[in-house]
């Protein structure tokens, strides 16, 4: 979680390759663990960072996650 924190806060583009890394196995993970909500938003960034869609975008996709985990942990 810090480490997606980290990556939100930082100016710019986002970090393709670490995200990717992450959003893969936080997906699966949570997924084994039955968390469905933060597997398919992990899912969604991993694609959207692989698709190399636009910033904003993945930005979004990575706010989610974060608040879905965040939520979830409440």
């Amino acid at each position: 979680m810090a480490e997606l924190k980290a990556i939100a806060c930082q100016g710019g583009p986002l970090p393709s390759d670490p995200l990717i890394r992450i959003a893969h196995s936080l997906a699966g993970a949570a997924g084994t663990f039955g968390f469905a909500e933060i597997s398919a938003r992990a899912s969604a960034l991993e694609t959207l960072l692989i698709d190399q869609s636009d910033g904003g975008a993945g930005r979004t996709a990575l706010d989610a996650l974060i608040a879905e985990i965040e939520c979830t942990l409440q």
